[in-house]
């Protein structure tokens, strides 16, 4: 009913619960989180969840004239609020979209003007899939390689032999974009784990235009993005290089990262968690911490919902008390 503002049918059950019955706010944590479990069937786990969220929607807020209680704001000022959040976050994004369509439009004329000049010192053109992937093997990046990799088109090696291996070891700047889909094909999985062994970062997206590699000074491009056979097309020059960068960077700011979860340190929470968590403490809004950490506001609220189940908190506010207990923050 009210998804667009994101508030789910559990959340509005349980926001309708505490309108009806804001006593209930009153109550020890454990005992609001059976009485709401009870009356929303569902479980307390769920139940704590729910009630971050509320938080962070700001259905429910401090009593400006009570110490540590708090109370279920008139859902006429909360959806209000909440539709005007909705609006702001909705032009943020009808910016950025105008701005990734004049980046695309520059980058695609930049491509075609390129192309035409077909200089030897700028420019190199191979027909064919081969001849592209045998001219990729003769680079040797010194300070970068990221890869834009859709499914199509990516070639599969044995670990140990993989000709990523080489610029892996001396511990470059490597980077892979990936589409969810790619992630899930037999051996892609295992590949992008041993390529972060070595300290590679790789995220997920759900889709990517085309095939582009940068390595150091040049850009790979297919010449074709639909058909990876055609062949590829190299440019040195420093303003595609430039532009390419930056095209890449838009993506990999929205993309994530499908291993947060796994890269957990002897605390119990993953690193990417640890420095959201010293990030919460410090004061920073959701939106904040998800342009530092580089990933999405849902990513963000995602994993502190699952800290705060995780720690027993139920409020920002405890769990950087309860945090700060397990020594996750410093």
């Amino acid at each position: 009913m009210f998804e667009s503002l994101g508030v789910t049918e559990q959340t509005l059950t349980i926001y309708r619960t505490l309108l009806q019955h804001p006593q209930l706010l009153q109550k020890s944590d454990g005992e609001l989180q059976t009485a709401l479990a009870t009356s929303g069937a569902i479980t307390e786990a769920e139940a704590v969840r729910e009630l971050v969220r509320l938080r962070d929607l700001g259905l429910i807020v401090p009593r400006w004239n009570i110490a540590d209680q708090e109370y279920p704001i008139d859902p006429a000022v909360g959806f209000e609020r909440l539709a005007a959040r909705q609006r702001e976050r909705i032009d943020g994004l009808a910016e950025t979209l105008k701005n990734d369509e004049t980046n695309a439009k520059g980058f695609t004329a930049d491509y075609h003007e390129f192309l035409a000049q077909k200089t030897a010192r700028q420019v190199e053109l191979f027909e064919g899939s081969e001849a592209a992937y045998q001219r990729m093997q003769k680079f040797q990046p010194q300070k970068l390689c990221w890869g834009m990799l859709p499914a199509s088109g990516v070639r599969t090696h044995e670990l140990e032999d993989s000709p990523d291996r080489p610029f892996l070891e001396r511990g470059i700047d490597a980077r892979y974009l990936l589409t969810e889909a790619h992630l899930k094909t037999p051996g892609a999985r295992e590949y992008a784990l041993w390529s972060m062994g070595y300290g590679a970062k790789v995220r997920t997206v759900p889709s990517l235009p085309m095939k582009l590699v940068i390595f150091d000074d040049a850009v790979v491009l297919g010449i074709d993005p639909a058909d990876p056979s055609v062949g590829a097309v190299v440019h040195h020059s420093v303003a595609v290089v430039n532009l390419a960068r930056e095209y890449y960077e838009s993506y990999w700011r929205r993309a994530d990262d499908p291993f947060a979860d796994e890269q957990r340190d002897d605390d119990g929470i993953s690193s990417m968690e640890a420095e959201l968590l010293q990030l919460l403490v410090q004061g920073a809004t959701d939106e904040q911490a998800g342009r530092k950490l580089g990933v999405s506001l849902r990513t963000v609220r995602r994993m502190a919902a699952k800290l705060s189940e995780q720690a027993g908190a139920s409020g920002r506010f405890e769990l950087g008390v309860r945090a700060a207990q397990r020594g996750w923050v410093r």
